[in-house]
């Protein structure tokens, strides 16, 4: 990593691929979702709203019956038509979300990473059980079509995101903004 590179964000990302609506009253954009934070959402889009819009954004919670409608506002953009591996987008930034809302998101986010955390112990087993994986791939789903080799990498890496970086511990105890 680039020494001079400062990490700004607050809250590590998940994959995360609902389907998400974002209204500026103007313009709507629909398209699927890139990764969730506990502070904001990444929507894949070629037509961006323009930076610091604001509007509404809509999007299923997976395993909870209704959808959530949150203000927001877009924090920044990724555009580069000319890299495939690159997923252009926006990041959109939650505001004036309820405690209620925040829980929602928070129980997501943490039993997300319990799942990560309990297929890492398996898929990094000598020999692991293909029913142990079948198990926990069920909190999983969107890594079910993979193979060991991959779901291996895809786990492990996802599992680094938990571990505590000197720049996020930072960020949380309010050295860096």
């Amino acid at each position: 990593m680039d020494k001079n590179f400062v990490e700004k964000r607050q809250f590590y990302r998940l994959p995360f691929g609902e389907t998400l609506l974002m209204t500026d009253g103007n313009k709507t954009v629909v398209g699927g979702s890139l990764n969730i934070s506990r502070g904001g959402i990444f929507l894949k889009t070629l037509e961006p709203l323009t930076l610091d819009s604001r509007g509404f954004i809509s999007f299923m919670i997976p395993g909870h019956p209704k959808s959530l409608c949150l203000k927001a506002k877009v924090a920044h953009l990724v555009f580069d038509r000319q890299r495939a591996e690159v997923d252009c987008g926006m990041g959109l930034q939650f505001l004036e979300i309820d405690l209620s809302q925040q829980k929602l998101i928070d129980d997501y986010i943490d039993n997300q990473q319990s799942a990560y955390l309990a297929l890492q112990k398996v898929v990094n087993q000598r020999r692991p059980s293909s029913t142990e994986i079948e198990y926990h791939l069920k909190q999983l789903s969107h890594l079910r079509e993979m193979d060991l080799s991959s779901l291996r990498y895809r786990v492990n890496r996802i599992c680094t995101i938990f571990e505590k970086s000197p720049s996020l511990q930072a960020v949380g105890s309010g050295k860096v903004g």
